[in-house]
């Protein structure tokens, strides 16, 4: 009995991840999306690069309590001003893929996102609260760098009429990527930390190195972007087309 009880609590759950797939117009997944470079860039690589980018505003917090001995209040306070740093860059981003195109923008706030994250590593207990402030600051303004830039190119290069399907298929993936960066986050912290009771700060430093490995994976995917991609939004010419 409890177990088909507990089976007929989980059967929904695929049920709602495919409703959630669906597009506005009620039909399935539209996997000629993924025709689209832009879109495919934009989703999967990009999406790679969030899974890495979201283990650490899991871990972080719990290093600043469990591994420091700070008090829940004062670590939400440090980690919260990572939001400006997400509201500062909102309105210079256009002018950096202006500046540099996509690919420029994606792989070197890819390059700086892996950088930051194995950079808490070097914080410790004794670490003044307004640098940790600072680079929790930094931290943000390159993730979101990371995040609006390849939200932006998945839907680029789409035509109108697939919007509404892509839109319904990036949120799904957005999500997902959210929960992979926090379970991989998780589970790499549990192996660090073995049979222990309470991470040590060590152990949390051992996890921010080992999870900032994961932005670097989708560099090359970035690469197979061309000039064309996304020009339309990004208004990026290289130096030879403006010349001439």
């Amino acid at each position: 009995m409890g177990d088909s009880a507990g089976a007929g609590r989980v059967r929904p759950a695929p049920a709602r991840l495919r409703a959630l797939c669906a597009s506005r117009r009620g039909t399935s997944v539209d996997l000629t999306l993924f025709r689209y470079r832009s879109f495919s860039v934009g989703t999967l690589a990009g999406g790679l690069c969030r899974v890495g980018l979201n283990g650490a505003p899991f871990l972080l917090p719990l290093m600043l309590q469990v591994g420091f001995g700070m008090s829940p209040i004062t670590s939400g306070s440090l980690t919260f001003v990572g939001t400006f740093g997400a509201l500062l860059i909102r309105p210079l981003l256009s002018s950096f893929l202006r500046r540099f195109g996509f690919n420029a923008v994606l792989t070197g706030s890819a390059l700086l996102g892996s950088a930051t994250v194995a950079g808490f590593a070097l914080l410790r207990a004794d670490t003044p609260h307004w640098t940790i402030a600072v680079y929790v600051f930094l931290f943000g303004i390159i993730r979101s760098a990371q995040f609006m830039t390849s939200n932006t190119l998945s839907y680029a290069d789409l035509p109108g009429e697939k919007l509404s399907r892509a839109t319904s298929l990036g949120g799904v993936l957005q999500q997902l990527s959210v929960s992979l960066g926090v379970s991989i986050a998780a589970m790499v912290l549990s192996l660090v930390s073995g049979q222990a009771h309470a991470p040590t700060a060590d152990q949390f430093h051992w996890t921010f190195l080992l999870t900032a490995i994961i932005p670097l994976l989708p560099i090359p995917g970035f690469f197979f972007l061309r000039a064309e991609d996304g020009v339309q939004v990004s208004g990026y010419r290289r130096k030879a087309e403006a010349r001439e």
